[in-house]
């Protein structure tokens, strides 16, 4: 009985940007950009179409997927990439829990890494990001921590067999 209250109660609380998401979806879908492939968990996925136009495919050549609150625009197919769906269902889940504050704390965060880490890509270091590839088991590799960290042994010139 709980779960479904706090199912209901998630809902309602992330229905504002889920909104935004559906006006978005279901606008490309009528513009024949998206398609529509149903209801997985609490995410109402959708499909990017080979007939978007030609700078909408561009934009999509570097992202699986995304959510908007409960809507997930997907690069793939749901049924063959489940991984890409669900990372993006761990998003959907994370905006259930906060609501409309979900895409302004995510703003908020990928700019103050952005102003305080000039070494870091505010993408692959926001935890939201981090919290949705641990969830599926995807690679976590901050920022490739141990690419920069072999980039600075290098120009240190430390000598390493030294006692």
């Amino acid at each position: 009985m709980w779960e479904k209250i706090k199912k209901i109660l998630g809902y309602t609380w992330a229905s504002p940007v889920t909104a935004v998401g559906l006006a978005y979806a279901g606008t490309c879908q009528l513009a024949g950009w998206y398609k529509w492939r149903g209801v997985r968990q609490d995410g109402l996925v959708w499909q990017v179409t080979d007939s978007s136009p030609n700078w909408l495919l561009y934009l999509w050549k570097t992202w699986a997927g995304h959510a908007v609150g409960n809507v997930v625009v997907l690069n793939c197919d749901p049924d063959t990439k489940l991984t890409f769906l669900e990372h993006e269902l761990v998003h959907v889940r994370q905006c259930m829990r906060l609501g409309v504050f979900h895409p302004i704390v995510y703003g908020i965060s990928m700019l103050a890494i952005w102003i305080a880490c000039e070494s870091s890509s505010p993408y692959w270091t926001v935890p939201f990001e981090v919290d949705a590839r641990r969830t599926v088991g995807q690679v976590v590799d901050v920022e490739g921590l141990a690419a920069i960290a072999a980039k600075k042994l290098k120009s240190s010139k430390v000598d390493l067999n030294k006692n």
